[in-house]
């Protein structure tokens, strides 16, 4: 009888935990190195680091060419990467937004080590080219810019074609959208 009663409470409570895991409030970055001829470049030393906070990742690039960084803080970073025989680069305004993973790949230069090619990202790339997940992030200049009375986000989110003006997205079960605030 004691043993039911424990496997009726672990049942219990991994069933209220279970939705709380699925909720993320953070980021990924991931890319591919390559030299000029677009081979990639293994064990390349790659350096994010966070713009806002000066937190610093390193990993080195797998035999693929391939680096991520998974876990991280949304928000804007810049990207280092140094690989024997090749100029370091820089790319400034990697931008990591929540849930979506952002793809930065990097192509080094023949040269010195001690010389640095920086690159500086201005725009963002809407299109998820590494999976099917359909969604937007929106930036806080474009919540102050539209007339929403009161700034209700999901005003702003109910734009989106398939959006109800609950929030629902239409096919969708009503735990399956996150309305996560942004910081000021």
């Amino acid at each position: 009888m004691h043993s039911l009663r424990a496997v009726a409470l672990m049942l219990l409570v991994s069933s209220i935990a279970a939705p709380l895991w699925s909720q993320t409030g953070t980021s990924t970055v991931r890319g591919t190195v390559t030299d000029p001829q677009g081979r990639v470049v293994a064990d390349a030393t790659v350096t994010l680091t966070n713009i806002a906070t000066n937190a610093v990742r390193s990993v080195k690039s797998t035999d693929a060419g391939i680096f991520t960084f998974d876990l991280i803080t949304p928000g804007q970073y810049r990207l280092e990467v140094e690989a024997k025989g090749f100029r370091k680069k820089a790319v400034d305004n990697v931008r990591a937004l929540v849930g979506k993973q952002t793809e930065s790949n990097v192509q080094l230069e023949v040269g010195a080590a001690s010389e640095v090619v920086e690159v500086r990202v201005s725009s963002e790339n809407l299109v998820n080219t590494q999976d099917a997940t359909l969604g937007n992030n929106f930036i806080s200049e474009q919540i102050t810019q539209l007339p929403l009375e009161a700034r209700n986000v999901v005003d702003l989110l109910s734009l989106q074609p398939g959006v109800t003006r609950e929030g629902y997205v239409a096919g969708a079960r009503a735990d399956q959208s996150n309305v996560t605030p942004g910081r000021r």
